[in-house]
């Protein structure tokens, strides 16, 4: 797995902490350029940071104040007891110790910097990315195979070894690992390439994924460079603190003296004194590079004695000072302020911190700078109590401000306040008020104590060796400090990125890099090699890349700055490859090659940890960018690693195998001794790199590989290995253990501990886990080594516990991690721990005396498990593991004690091996012996062991068939019971057990069966030969039956038995035919079987009884033809099965076969007699129903052809087809089509069924035949049925009706002539002629003479006409016609034209009445009992004549003579004086001179809105012009559509002075431009104005429409009298009763529903009456003269419009409105039509209306007219919920319920456009 890059680190003093080292130029622990120029070399230096470059989505890492301490800088720092113990994942980023800022900082102090800052991308605007990105501008698959010329690498590196498994070795990672391991393991790592079609999905979101990265300074890496630059600061510090900072670095012939490689070089030759005893120093000039140059070796010796070597001595004394900080002596105060103190007080504030690392460096990002000294005056190093209130100080801390304000410093993920730069000025008085001299221990002198400027700590002056005199210039370190510089070098934060953030800033750093640093190529590369890039205008190749980047990681003047996106936890920011959780429909979050799966697979060691490790068993995911490096470094506990490729360009990786571990180490150490010296654990810091060209030079073997997106690389335990990124790419990785890791894991932990490095897991809880869920063999056979090694040093370290006297106790439940960790080497002591009373701490049995100051004895040994316990775990383990063995020992010692072992114990061993669950080699073969012998047994056991009987009970019936060979012999024992086999088989199978090699007891009983078959053989030849059986033929029988019985016990099959067989056979079936052939009792078969035998002992054809066999057998097989074709025919007759059932005795036939014809004749004769039954019934038992009897009839045809049953089968198709359609009738879905009434036609049905069809139950039948006797009541119920013809005479009286209630007719005749009682007016007579009119003297109405002779008086006003004195043909009352029209059946509503003609009467009437009562009511006020009214009331007298019954609500009440008394009072008053019209003023709109627009209309938007084309319209009642009904405001909703509003529109209104009801109208005048000034129509017509007048008004708040006035023609107010004419025609305005009754909710609820057409028949009966008597019924009437009928659910309308066209009723008062109808309430004749104006008999046409959702249960009598609510209501009763105005007319002194000044309600026409 690769790495990342380490921590920083946080210490350092307050004047440097908190700067990123962005910030400045560079450090000088990564280069020389940080030193000053005595020390540097000459040539110029160049910094390059990827951070100049500006991205957008970019952001810096905020600080975080408060957070906890990262994993970084518990990295770091040293574990105190009561941290926590486990050790965080060794984090490539996060495992990384300390800041390196600190030297960058003392170049900017001081001044003498030489660098460059190369920012070659300052002033560009920052480049702009898209959220999300693009994954096609990004590798995401890589060649397989690459060119033969690619394959060699830089350095001479060879290859690892690449793999390509197919896709059956791929299914397995495991299995495929293991078997590549033992060829890869000598490399380190190796790659692998999937095979063609698999692909791993990338699932991350690359617009809500960010990350933060690390900063990478390249040239600070490599180890010899970073121990170069820390030395010769080291150098100049103490040359500088010596008073000698001006110290030059001395040149040699124009070239300067590289002091650390003299340095190492004399060190390398044994030092200094070695040296010069040698004669050394002219060597080390060759060895430097100097060649011929005088006095060489000469200055070379000065020069390293004048400055390196006083360095070497002040180090070699701190090594060897016994009051040495690092080493103290002295027992001192824990609480006081000392160097070692403050060591340990940071390693306590920390929580993990390797533990080999010696304490932290002060020179850290706070440290103080290799500067010039400080200007300021030396004595303020050392101040007194009085002088500072007792506080002593450093220059560091010269200002308050310093203490107060927060001074951030570098950590883990951001910037977090320092400590001691937060600490306030009190809590630092204290702390100096407590300063200890470091090598006294003593607080005396305060005077002369100097403190360090790296840590703080005080130090006497003449304490120090040597002694200080006088107080140093500038910044002072002590001894520890100084040595320490470097110590702590880092990588800083870089920042917080997006994907395509941080592929943009890659992208343009990689364009202006190689823009600017053009690789050198020989020839021109290759453009399609897969390894060549093209860069901007640069073809760049990976080897390119590759020089490139170890250029710059041993350049020691050129820094390149770089971020690395590394170790980015997949628990917080996801995994790249789906899992279960989230996405469990996707196929790979199931593959084991999905790293999410890896460590969990079934031979990873690691699923047996019992908790999830980040970047171990959790995958890690990197982001790289070029030249992003991951250190030398190999995995946590020596694991395996699996790194995955998802995308993005090549990543270079170099492997060292496991073997070369310590060679790699000895050699990198020996390259830079003093960062080792310094850090032991250096290499567990994976922030060093070395050339892998040195390496291999050391004898170090190094491999290499480029991976590429879509590859794997997998590196091997132990194996160090490190690598670098070609640009972009996303890679992800995750740790896993396969069983040969448990010596490598082992003695990882071992190493550990060595070097206090806090390990990730337990591994001897590890191998306890693994002992406790895994109990196979395979795993105890490579556990028990692990297991054996545990166990005994575990039992080695509790035998040293005991010898020390510990006691000890035995816990048997688990802690966790933190209370069984060493809190002095931090190993797991899973098994047992040293623990005390005094302190959570434990320690380890070795280090025990570490733990308190208690006695020994006082401590307990705290135990997991007992010794018994760890020693039987072991055992079982151990017993398991032997398995194998031990079942091996028995196998070698069964085949040793015999050449032919017993077959039971090659059993019992074979059982045993399957047993074990393990492969063994040996068990094949075992099997394949075991194998043989059991077939060998198997073979013999058909000799030995002789077969069951399977004689059956009872023979099989039937002929044999005719394919059959006959046998050749006959014999009486099942065939099955002979022997099969003979004896040739049997000596086979003794031959051939001589060659399996084995024995059993079936080998002698073989053999003696093959002894007693020979004599038994040798018998029978010898009978065979005998003379004997012609002379004594029954001695000579008997011997052979003996014979036989004999060898019936031999399991042989011998020839020579079945001779003698035959002859026992002929014999025995001689006498048996002398009995049964001529038995009656013989079957078919017993024929058969006679003849079969006879012709196997060869009995000749001219045999007596083979004759009269064959003839017997002839009948029999005619018969058995005969059934067989009866039986096989689909219908059979009674008539056939008698004759086969009544056969002679004699004939033999087959059983089974006249069983089955038996069956089928009682069947038959059982279906004849039910169905005579049914067609001739006794009365007395139940009916049976007409589906009962079909399914009886498809039962009986299914076999059978039976006359009674096609008898029956035709009644019930007719009584089916009536049930049918009398269940048409009843559910209203009969299509009727004949001429015939279709009452008529049923009654033909009742009467067809009640004589024919009675034998069946008929339900529906039954139903429609009550249905048509209350039909039949009903009819004799209506007033005008008659009685002796059977009719209705229903039509005149319903013309009658509709001519005088037809609603456009409500007002009277506009013609002065209409006076009679009829319809026609009295015109005078032409002249010359005598009208033979007559004139009434009351009212002076002038009538026909042929209508004043019906009487004899006036009927306007003689009440005979109307009480019933006079009388007429119709002399019943209305009120009762509503009832019978609720009491007809269904069948009436449904089908019956006079209930049509019924429904028809009772509504146009009711609406009639109800207009009349409400005129009576309104009449009945003495103001409203005018003259003008007698036109209208003789109006509604004419229509009460004609109909002639009496009309109105109830019995008691009588319209007629209330409309004649109201004619008397009206005829007898004067005429009134009649006003003249006054001439009103005229108004010219805007509408008035336009055109009709395209849908008709001249609308108020006056068809300027185009939109506004095909919107709904409603029609203005007096002007009749359209209008949107959207542009007057007009509301369009349900409850306003189903009620008559009149419309006026908005210019009608204002003519007729009104107001428009539902919108503000404002009158514009087109010659007036302002905008507030309006036309005062009201105030002009009132005033007969001949000017307009204008008003002023704000602007409009509501709906307001405004018309444009064009053109205004004053009015007239003159009023001239003139007389009346007679009873003129110009009636005042008339009440309307509200069009909410019967008759204007069913004008506007639907229209009529017509007739269905008839379908086509179905089919037609024709049968022919039966001819065998049975009774069957003749054909229905339906069947020939009647059509046939079917339901149709859904029946069409009627094309044509019927002669009557009224409106149905509405739904609430019949539940029959949506039946068919044969009547509809429609337009009048024509001939009615003919008599009126234009105007009057105009139709408008109506618009249907949706009926309401639901009807109340009052809705019949909340939608009644007043006339029909109170007849069919009770009489007590609620209120009517209907308004006042609709309260039925009571008699003349009723009072009115509506305004005398009301005008009449006109019905309005809503025109809907069809193509809305």
């Amino acid at each position: 797995m690769q790495a990342g890059s380490p921590p920083p680190a946080s210490r350092g003093t307050p004047s440097r902490r908190g700067r990123f080292a962005r910030m400045v130029m560079h450090t000088a622990s990564h280069s020389t350029d940080a030193l000053p120029s005595e020390f540097s070399n000459k040539q110029l230096n160049t910094f390059t940071s990827c951070l100049s470059i500006p991205v957008q989505g970019a952001l810096p890492i905020k600080p975080q104040d408060d957070a906890p301490p990262s994993p970084q800088s518990r990295m770091s720092q040293q574990p105190t007891p009561g941290s926590s113990k486990r050790a965080p994942r060794k984090s490539k980023t996060n495992a990384l110790a300390a800041l390196q800022s600190h030297a960058s900082q003392l170049s900017n102090d001081e001044g003498n910097s030489q660098d460059v800052t190369d920012d070659f991308f300052n002033g560009h605007s920052p480049i702009a990315v898209s959220p999300c990105l693009d994954l096609s501008s990004v590798k995401t698959s890589g060649p397989r195979y690459l060119p033969a010329h690619t394959l060699s690498r830089p350095f001479g590196i060879p290859q690892c070894p690449t793999f390509h498994p197919t896709s059956e070795e791929f299914k397995d990672p495991m299995t495929y690992i293991r078997s590549i391991s033992e060829k890869a393991a000598p490399y380190g790592i190796c790659k692998i390439v999937p095979p063609v079609g698999w692909k791993m999905p990338f699932v991350t979101n690359t617009e809500t994924f960010r990350f933060k990265t690390r900063l990478q300074r390249l040239n600070s890496i490599e180890a010899t460079s970073r121990a170069k630059v820390n030395f010769l600061e080291q150098l100049y510090r103490f040359h500088k603190q010596q008073g000698n900072p001006r110290v030059s670095v001395p040149t040699i012939n124009h070239k300067p003296l590289d002091l650390w490689l003299l340095r190492k070089e004399v060190q390398s030759l044994g030092g200094y004194e070695a040296v010069t005893k040698n004669k050394k120093w002219g060597d080390l000039g060759a060895i430097l590079g100097y060649r011929g140059i005088p006095g060489l070796s000469t200055q070379i010796k000065n020069s390293y004695t004048r400055i390196i070597l006083p360095y070497e001595q002040l180090c070699e004394r701190v090594r060897k000072s016994s009051a040495s900080p690092s080493s103290p002596t002295v027992k001192t105060d824990p609480h006081l302020k000392t160097h070692t103190n403050i060591q340990s007080s940071n390693s306590r504030q920390s929580s993990l911190r390797y533990p080999s690392s010696p304490p932290s460096s002060p020179l850290t990002s706070s440290s103080s700078s290799l500067s010039e000294p400080d200007d300021g005056d030396s004595k303020e190093r050392i101040r007194t109590r009085s002088e500072t209130n007792g506080v002593k100080r450093s220059t560091r801390t010269a200002s308050q401000e310093q203490f107060t304000s927060t001074v951030m410093s570098r950590d883990g993920f951001g910037r977090g306040p320092s400590a001691a730069a937060t600490a306030q000025p009190d809590e630092v008085q204290k702390l100096t008020q407590e300063q200890s001299c470091e090598i006294c221990q003593k607080k005396n002198y305060e005077d002369q104590m100097l403190l360090c400027d790296g840590c703080d700590c005080g130090f006497h002056m003449f304490c120090l060796d040597p002694p200080l005199t006088s107080i140093p210039r500038g910044k002072w370190f002590c001894h520890t400090c100084l040595l320490e510089t470097g110590g702590d070098f880092g990588f800083d934060e870089g920042e917080e990125h997006s994907l395509s953030s941080f592929q943009a800033r890659d992208q343009e750093f990689r364009r202006r890099w190689w823009a600017t640093h053009p690789p050198a190529h020989k020839s021109p590369p290759d453009l399609d090699d897969p390894t060549v890039t093209c860069v901007g205008n640069t073809v760049v190749t990976e080897h390119d890349v590759e020089h490139e980047f170890w250029r710059l990681v041993q350049s020691p003047n050129e820094t390149v700055e770089i971020e690395y996106g590394a170790d980015v936890h997949s628990t917080t920011h996801g995994s790249a490859m789906p899992t279960m959780e989230t996405h469990p429909l996707e196929p790979a979050s199931r593959d084991p090659w999905n790293l999410n799966n890896m460590p969990i697979l079934s031979e990873s060691l690691l699923r047996y940890i019992k908790s999830d490790i980040s970047g171990m068993t959790v995958p890690w995911t990197y982001v790289g960018m070029i030249f992003s490096t991951f250190c030398w470094h190999n995995e946590d506990h020596y694991t395996y690693s699996i790194n995955f490729q998802h995308w993005g360009e090549t990543k270079t990786w170099y492997g060292i195998p496991g073997s070369d571990a310590d060679k790699f180490e000895a050699a990198i150490k020996s390259e830079a001794p003093d960062l080792f010296e310094a850090q032991p654990d250096l290499l567990f810091q994976l922030v060093t790199l070395m050339n892998p060209k040195r390496l291999s030079a050391a004898g170090v073997r190094v491999y290499a590989c480029n991976q590429r997106a879509g590859e794997f690389v997998i590196t091997f335990p132990k194996a160090y290995h490190a690598g670098f990124n070609h640009g972009l790419n996303f890679n992800e990785a995750v740790n896993f253990a396969l069983p040969d890791w448990l010596p490598f894991g082992r003695d990882c932990v071992q190493r550990y501990r060595e070097h206090r490095k806090l390990p990730v897991f337990s591994h001897d809880e590890l191998l306890v886990t693994i002992t406790q869920q895994s109990q196979s063999i395979k795993t105890a056979q490579w556990l028990e080594a692990s297991l054996r090694e545990m166990t005994e040093r575990e039992l080695g370290s509790r035998r040293a516990a005991r010898a020390m006297g510990i006691t000890e106790r035995v816990e048997d439940d688990d802690r966790p991690e933190d209370q069984y960790q060493c809190s002095y080497c931090k190993v797991f002591c899973y098994l047992s721990q040293v623990i005390c009373h005094c302190k959570s701490e434990v320690v380890c049995v070795e280090h025990a005396k570490h733990l308190c100051n208690h006695p020994i004895n006082q401590r307990v040994l705290r135990l997991r498990f007992s010794d018994a316990d760890l020693q039987e775990n072991l055992a079982k383990v151990s017993e398991r593991a032997a398995i194998p063995g031990v079942w091996r020992a028995k196998f070698q010692r069964v085949l040793s004690e015999s050449s032919v072992p017993q077959l039971r114990s090659l059993r019992a061993l074979l059982a045993e091996g399957e047993r074990i669950n393990h492969p063994l080699p040996e068990l094949a073969s075992l099997r394949k012996c075991v194998s043989r012998a059991n077939e060998w047994l198997d073979a013999s056991n058909t000799f030995i062991i002789r077969k069951q009987s399977r004689k059956r009970s009872r023979r099989s019936r039937g002929r044999p068939s005719t394919n059959e060979p006959t046998p050749p012999s006959f014999d009486d024992r099942d065939p099955g019971d002979r022997p099969d086999r003979a004896l040739d088989d049997l000596y086979s199978l003794l031959r051939e057990v001589e060659t399996l090699g084995f024995d059993a007891p079936e080998i002698g009983a073989l053999r003696a069966l093959a002894e007693q078959a020979e004599l038994i053989k040798n018998k029978a030849s010898a009978l065979l030969k005998d003379d004997r059986a012609a002379t004594d033929r029954d001695t000579f029988f008997n011997e052979c039956e003996r014979l036989l019985m004999e060898a019936s016990s031999v399991n042989v099959n011998l020839d020579e038995i079945h001779e003698v067989e035959k002859i026992v056979t002929r014999e025995s079936l001689i006498k048996e035919l002398e009995e049964k052939v001529d038995e009656t009792t013989t079957t078919l078969e017993d024929i058969r079987n006679l003849l079969s035998r006879a012709r196997a002992c060869n009995l000749s054809e001219d045999n007596t009884y083979m004759k009269m066999l064959l003839a017997r057998q002839h009948a029999g097989d005619d018969w058995e033809d005969r059934a067989r074709h009866v039986l096989d025919q689909p219908f059979k007759t009674i008539e056939e099965l008698d004759e086969l059932s009544a056969t002679d005795s004699n004939v033999p036939i087959d059983v089974s076969i006249y069983d089955r014809l038996m069956s089928a004749r009682t069947k038959a004769k059982d279906f004849e007699k039910q169905a005579k039954i049914w067609l001739l019934p006794d009365n007395q038992g139940p009916k049976p129903k007409v589906t009962e009897v079909m399914r009886f009839v498809a039962r009986a045809e299914k076999d059978f052809s039976i006359p009674a049953v096609k008898d029956l089968r035709q009644t019930a198709e007719f009584a089916l087809d009536l049930e049918s359609r009398c269940e048409a009738i009843l559910r209203n879905r009969y299509q009727h089509r004949d001429e015939i009434d279709i009452f008529e036609m049923m009654t033909k049905w009742r009467s067809y069924a009640r004589e024919h069809l009675s034998v069946f139950s008929l339900p529906t039948f039954e139903k429609l035949d009550a249905q048509l006797t209350l039909h039949q009541k009903w009819l004799e119920d209506l007033p005008w049925y008659c009685q002796q013809h059977g009719a209705k005479h229903g039509q005149d009286i319903l013309s009658d009706v509709l001519d005088s209630t037809r609603p456009e007719d409500d007002l009277p005749p506009n013609d002065e002539y209409f006076t009679c009682i009829c319809n026609a007016p009295v015109r005078p007579p032409p002249p010359g002629t005598q009208s033979d009119a007559v004139q009434c003297d009351h009212c002076f109405a002038r009538f026909h003479g042929e209508c004043a002779a019906n009487g004899g008086s006036c009927p306007f006003c003689d009440h005979r006409h109307w009480n019933g004195a006079i009388n007429k043909g119709r002399n019943w009352h209305f009120c009762f016609l509503p009832q019978i029209l609720l009491s007809a059946p269904e069948v009436t509503k449904n089908y019956c034209d006079a209930w049509k003609q019924l429904e028809i009467i009772v509504h146009r009437v009711d609406r009639l009445s109800s207009v009349i009562g409400h005129f009576l009511t309104f009449a009945s006020q003495p103001g409203n009992q005018r003259s003008e009214y007698i036109p209208q009331v003789r109006h509604y007298m004419r229509k009460l004549y004609k109909i002639q019954f009496a009309v109105s609500p109830s019995r008691e009440v009588s319209f007629g003579l209330d409309l004649a008394g109201l004619h008397r009072i009206l005829a007898g008053q004067p005429a009134p004086v009649r006003m003249r019209k006054r001439r009103r003023a005229k108004f010219v709109f805007g509408q008035d001179i336009d055109k009709d627009w395209l849908d008709g209309t001249r609308c108020i938007c006056r068809g300027r809105t185009p939109f506004l084309l095909h919107f709904p319209t409603v029609e203005c009642e007096m002007c009749n012009r359209r209008y949107h009904i959207g542009c007057v405001f007009y509301p369009m909703d349900g409850s306003m559509g189903q009620m008559l509003h009149r419309f006026l529109c908005p210019l009608c209104c204002i003519r007729k002075n009104r107001s428009y009801e539902y919108s503000e109208v404002r009158v514009k005048h087109f010659d007036n431009s302002d905008k507030d000034t309006y036309v005062n129509t009201t105030a002009m017509l009132e005033t007969c104005s001949k000017d307009v007048i204008y008003k002023t008004l704000p602007p409009p708040y509501t709906q307001t429409l405004i018309v444009e006035l064009i053109r205004y023609t004053s009015g007239s107010s003159e009023v001239v009298n003139c007389p009346p004419a007679p009873h003129s025609v110009l009636t005042p305005p008339l009440p309307r009763p509200p069009e909410s009754g019967p008759s204007a909710s069913h004008r506007l609820s639907h229209t009529p529903l017509p007739l269905p057409t008839p379908p086509t028949p179905v089919y037609e009966l024709s049968r022919q009456p039966s001819a065998n008597g049975h009774h069957v019924p003749p054909p229905p009437p339906w069947s020939t003269q009647w059509h046939n009928i079917t339901s149709n659910p859904t029946p069409t309308r009627r094309s044509e419009v019927p002669e009557y066209s009224l409106p149905p009723p509405p739904l609430s008062l019949s539940p029959h409105s949506g039946k068919k109808r044969k009547f509809a309430d429609e337009s009048p004749p024509p001939e009615a039509r003919g008599s009126r104006s234009p105007k009057q008999t105009r139709r408008l046409p109506q618009t249907p209306i949706l009926p309401p959702a639901s009807v109340p249960a009052r809705a019949m009598q909340q939608t009644l007219s007043p006339s029909l609510a109170m007849i069919v209501s009770p009489v007590d009763t609620e209120p009517s919920p209907r308004p006042a105005s609709s309260v039925p007319y009571s008699g003349p002194t009723s009072s009115s319920q509506r305004p005398s000044n009301t005008p009449p309600v006109k019905p309005i026409k809503l025109v809907m456009p069809k193509n809305k």
